[in-house]
């Protein structure tokens, strides 16, 4: 049909055009770009699969950089550790010269010198191998997290330890130790380390005990031992000790008896004596049947601080009176009864411990307190005092000594942030107080003290009424009901953090209250009902008679410390939750930095030690080497990762050269037809024009 108003195979002839110029263009930025999709109409599922594939990859890239930066570390440390194995090496070289019975007092005093001059070269490198700023072996460091993949979790922990001359030696790494004294054992799920359960503690653990074997160091350990595999912590027992009592009674003149773990002692304390020789007599009476006890007594010649008793391999020990001629106050011994030894929690990787418990489990049966401790550190911290609604205890002058120093009073101004409404709560008692107390020392004694967290573990949370809580002073109006919830509670104690320095958390039997800084808690309720706010076995009603969680205190120290009691004897000193003993590693520890080798006993002695250490510097570059592979390792698959990303990139994105250039030749050709029809589709229509111009004429 031929008209005028519609020309159809014109516009089928600019369509054919229009779609074979696009072709064209498609085509033709293809080939400029080298790619087959440029915007994200061309494909848009492929273009989204293809994104991820190039963050991969620039995440790839930078996973790359930081292995090599690790790399980079490592072989800073490795030749740090080569330098210091060479100047030990040295240093035994030196030991042995003074070792040697032909070497004179004057090349002895020569040897001291340049021993001097080896150990300060061995800490001055120690320090200078920093990789970022970051020291690597003076044990700033302990790990460096180094993130070697592109996911959360995919990370190569990098261990560095200490090679200061104060820790290279004779005798394990130091170490946390716990409190000794408790024989409770230990039940599953009293304590978790590193986040897994210990088991119960056995009486089949510990064959030395004569007494509540179960709740021995040595049955403790040897659960905490059987995990591990897991927790990477080993435990080690240590030893046991019993402080003495104050003496404040004369002999009998009449033979007595001392039961010291089932060895029946039999002593006469003369009336007539003073303190000091009934002392010594009781201390050669037990120790001329240390054989059969395995104890040994030392005279600490005070008549405040009495006899104290030791057990070397951690066994209980359990102590009898005849209770007629023999007893505490004449013999200067512990009070009747037993006592656990301590034992010490080491990171096998050199990373932190973590420490905690399940609901409803008591860490204190493992000597320990909640939180997180360092590694290679000489650490514990103080036994958890029982919550209180009467005048609590500070800390006097004499009630402790730390090293053997004299530790002073706590006072009121060093605490801030603790609240002294209630009477059970004063400022000088606080964790925070004795703390600073302690570090007015620190020079001396060469131990830190910090406040631990004050957390309170409550349970047996029971809805009821309670119009007020009383909480670090503050009156908070409750309006808890019978159909209240341990989330309620905890929202509204939480409204008041700002206030009381405590946050509350559903522990999901009550509710815990933390004070991070270490101050005093006190709580009361109007009703007297503590599981009405998730914390059973409370009963204040007041602010004033509101009872108080007291933090424990944690001591560190770079070298293992001794802690006992002072001129007050040991009566303060238990009650502020110390006990008498050696902490943070072997009381028989010998350092580098403590050697003298100006003497021929001296050089002796001195070659074990510098043996030790050249081994423990052996072992710490062969966790270096080793690291160092790794990270090898890990560069090699990320290296081979990168290709197969960029590969499954370009197979989306690249374009097709001969498919392309065809596509272009096709839609040139396309184009040209197009064009040709539609000047033919325009001649048609003049064909129509001029038949009717044709047909009016």
């Amino acid at each position: 049909m031929l008209s005028l108003n519609t020309n159809i195979n014109a516009m089928m002839a600019a369509n054919a055009y229009s779609n074979a110029s696009t072709a064209y263009a498609q085509a033709s930025q293809r080939i400029s770009t080298t790619l087959a999709i440029n915007s994200a109409k061309d494909d848009p599922v492929g273009l989204a699969i293809a994104n991820r594939w190039k963050a991969q990859i620039a995440s790839y890239a930078k996973a790359t950089d930081n292995i090599n930066a690790g790399i980079s570390a490592v072989q800073i440390a490795d030749s740090a550790l080569s330098e210091i194995a060479t100047i030990l090496t040295t240093m035994k070289t030196l030991a042995t010269s003074s070792a040697s019975g032909a070497t004179s007092s004057a090349t002895r005093t020569s040897n001291q010198a340049l021993l001097e001059t080896y150990m300060d070269q061995i800490d001055s490198i120690a320090a200078s191998a920093e990789y970022n700023g970051t020291s690597l072996l003076n044990g700033d460091t302990p790990y460096i997290k180094v993130q070697t993949g592109i996911n959360a979790g995919d990370t190569t922990t990098l261990n560095f330890s200490s090679v200061l001359s104060s820790a290279l030696g004779t005798g394990s790494p130091l170490a946390l130790t716990s409190l000794g004294g408790s024989t409770t054992a230990l039940a599953s799920g009293d304590l978790l380390i590193n986040g897994y359960t210990i088991g119960a503690s056995l009486s089949s653990y510990d064959s030395y005990s004569y007494a509540s074997n179960s709740g021995s160091a040595i049955a403790k350990a040897a659960a905490i031992n059987l995990m591990t595999d897991y927790t990477n912590v080993e435990a080690d027992v240590g030893e046991t000790t019993l402080s003495g009592s104050a003496m404040t009674a004369n002999g009998t003149g009449t033979a007595g008896t001392i039961t010291i773990n089932g060895t029946a002692i039999s002593l006469t304390l003369a009336a007539s004596n003073d303190y000091a020789t009934n002392r010594a007599a009781v201390v050669s009476a037990i120790n001329l049947n240390s054989g059969q006890t395995g104890i040994t007594a030392t005279d600490t010649y005070s008549s405040t601080l009495g006899v104290t008793l030791t057990a070397d391999d951690g066994r209980n020990i359990t102590v009898a009176f005849d209770g007629t001629n023999l007893t505490a106050s004449n013999t200067g011994v512990g009070a009747a009864g037993t006592y656990a030894g301590t034992f010490t929690l080491r990171s096998l990787d050199q990373t932190d411990i973590v420490l905690s418990s399940n609901v409803g489990g008591t860490i204190a049966n493992a000597g320990f307190n909640i939180g997180t401790y360092n590694s290679n550190v000489a650490q514990f911290s103080t036994k958890k005092r029982a919550v209180s609604t009467l005048a609590p205890t500070a800390l006097s002058a004499g009630d402790l000594t730390i090293n053997g120093y004299a530790i002073g009073a706590t006072l009121t101004s060093d605490d801030t942030a603790s609240d002294a409404t209630a009477t059970s709560s004063t400022k000088a008692a606080s964790a925070i107080a004795m703390a600073a107390a302690i570090n007015r020392q620190t020079s001396l004694t060469g131990v830190t003290a910090a406040a631990n967290p004050n957390v309170v573990v409550g349970t047996g949370f029971s809805a009821a009424a309670v119009s007020t809580i009383y909480l670090n002073g503050k009156t908070i109006t409750a309006g808890l009901t019978a159909a209240s919830t341990i989330d309620s509670v905890v929202t509204l104690l939480n409204t008041y953090t700002g206030n009381t320095g405590v946050t509350a958390a559903n522990n999901g039997s009550g509710v815990t209250l933390t004070a991070s800084d270490g101050r005093n808690i006190s709580i009361a309720t109007d009703t007297g009902n503590g599981a009405a706010v998730g914390v059973s076995g409370i009963s204040a009603t007041t602010a004033a008679n509101a009872a108080t969680y007291i933090a424990t205190v944690k001591l560190y120290s770079d070298a293992t410390f001794t802690v006992g009691g002072g001129t007050e004897g040991y009566s303060d000193f238990t009650t502020l939750g110390f006990v008498a003993g050696t902490y943070g590693g072997s009381s028989d520890d010998t350092r580098v930095s403590e050697l003298d080798i100006s003497t021929q006993t001296g050089g002796s002695n001195a070659l074990t030690v510098l043996e030790d250490a050249i081994d423990m510097v052996s072992s710490y570059q062969a966790l270096v080497g080793a690291q160092e592979n790794v990270l090898g390792y890990q560069s090699d698959y990320v290296d081979t990762t990168t290709v197969a990303a960029t590969t499954a990139y370009g197979n989306i994105m690249d374009y097709d050269l001969a498919a392309e250039t065809t596509a272009l030749a096709s839609a040139q050709i396309r184009q040209n037809g197009a064009m040709a029809m539609l000047a033919q589709a325009n001649i048609s229509q003049d064909m129509v024009a001029y038949l009717l111009k044709q047909y009016i004429s």
